[in-house]
């Protein structure tokens, strides 16, 4: 076995392992490792060129088709990032999701998060925007139920088995509750922020979504999207972002 068929091994076994800590935890900790995925790539590159004046026909032809599926594998691997980008660039219909969303799941979560803030009700509350979380969905407790302010405040009262973790909304749909977030390792948070501000920062820095936190020790209402937490928010100001976020006409 020559040196690219080696090299293209060890790429393919990373690719797996980085795949599977994906699914595990998504954190900012493997962007260094699926770096090590592109140098693995560029190597097997040059053992490809370096192996070309060595080879015979039916060799060549398997060592193109390896080649060939290791950009499947980066494709795979840096997934989330490329989506970003394409929407950054106007690629992507960042309406697609939006479009099913109204005014009336605008008015259910205002009227939940209010009634949970008011009573020092702890809660987590994401919604999925362009980059989908379904990774995260598939761990946690399925529900696929219509939001409603009534349902939202049940499951966290803190005596339910739902209480803890976040919920997921989907396209007008509680989709799944007892969903958990890679915790944010930023050393630069406040002292204040506890376990749920930190997960919601978390998945903001993976993803596109919105998430509303409300503090089980003070009734205080945050939220996060885009790597960014607004703390201790007002009704009106919460108001203003769900009409910004959800696209209300």
């Amino acid at each position: 076995m020559n040196n690219f068929f080696i090299i293209v091994f060890m790429a393919y076994l990373y690719t797996i392992f980085l795949l599977n800590l994906r699914i595990k935890v998504e954190a900012k900790k493997i962007r260094i490792l699926k770096l090590i995925l592109i140098v693995l790539i560029v190597f097997s590159v040059v053992a490809f060129i370096d192996s070309l004046s060595n080879v015979n026909g039916m060799t060549l032809y398997i060592e193109i088709v390896a080649l060939a599926l290791l950009p499947i594998s980066l494709v795979m691997t840096y997934y989330h990032e490329i989506k970003q980008l394409m929407k950054k660039l106007n690629f992507a219909n960042s309406n697609s999701k939006l479009k099913l969303i109204d005014n009336e799941l605008a008015a259910n979560l205002s009227q939940a998060v209010d009634y949970l803030s008011k009573r020092k009700i702890g809660a987590l509350i994401t919604i999925e925007r362009d980059i989908s979380l379904t990774n995260i969905i598939d761990r946690a407790l399925m529900l696929n139920a219509d939001v409603s302010k009534e349902l939202l405040t049940s499951i966290f009262i803190p005596s339910t088995p739902l209480h803890d973790g976040a919920v997921i909304i989907r396209n007008n749909k509680i989709l799944c509750a007892k969903a958990y977030f890679p915790a944010s390792d930023r050393t630069d948070l406040p002292m204040n922020y506890g376990t749920r501000h930190r997960a919601a920062l978390g998945i903001s820095e993976q993803s596109d979504a919105f998430t509303i936190i409300v503090s089980e020790e003070t009734g205080r209402v945050s939220i996060t999207v885009d790597g960014k937490m607004e703390y201790n928010l007002t009704k009106e100001a919460l108001n203003l972002y769900l009409e910004n976020i959800l696209k209300i006409n």
